[in-house]
């Protein structure tokens, strides 16, 4: 058996863990999500930059770490957090970016079938009507709360 070379092990190690990765006209940037158990429920954030000339629409998210994956949006309505599903695909506007942050639009994985341990990284396919599917990897991260966000121009 061969010893792997070590120049390519360094070339793998120095590759960044999360790059923007492209879909066409659709850049997509820092996939990630927190930590989280089995059986429970997660949640991914990523931002979505629509650079094409015409318009896009997000129209389903899947991974194999979860049963299921909604877009979901939270908002504050008379003083109340709420949180509500996002139906029929969040469109993106050629020029904008949809940005998946807390306490906006976020990915909620619903049903976790492997724990979101800190460091960890898996795919999840994001399924667009004209640029296709693209999966990339989220990386599990412990952030911060952020403010309100969504679409932006």
């Amino acid at each position: 058996m061969r010893p792997f070379p070590t120049f390519l092990l360094a070339a793998t190690v120095a590759l960044p863990l999360v790059a923007a990765a492209p879909a066409g006209p659709m850049q997509i940037e820092h996939p990630w999500s927190r930590p989280a158990v089995q059986g429970s429920n997660g949640v991914g954030y990523v931002s979505v930059t629509n650079t094409g000339k015409t318009s896009d629409v997000l129209l389903s998210v899947s991974t194999p770490a979860a049963q299921r994956v909604e877009m979901h949006r939270s908002m504050v309505m008379n003083g109340v957090a709420m949180m509500h599903p996002v139906e029929g695909g969040l469109p993106i506007p050629a020029g904008t970016t949809a940005a998946f942050a807390p306490s906006g639009y976020h990915l909620m994985l619903i049903g976790l079938k492997q724990p979101l341990a800190l460091g960890a990284r898996f795919p999840m396919t994001l399924k667009f009507q004209k640029a296709g599917a693209v999966t990339v990897q989220f990386q599990v991260e412990a952030g911060a709360a952020a403010p309100m966000a969504g679409m932006r121009h």
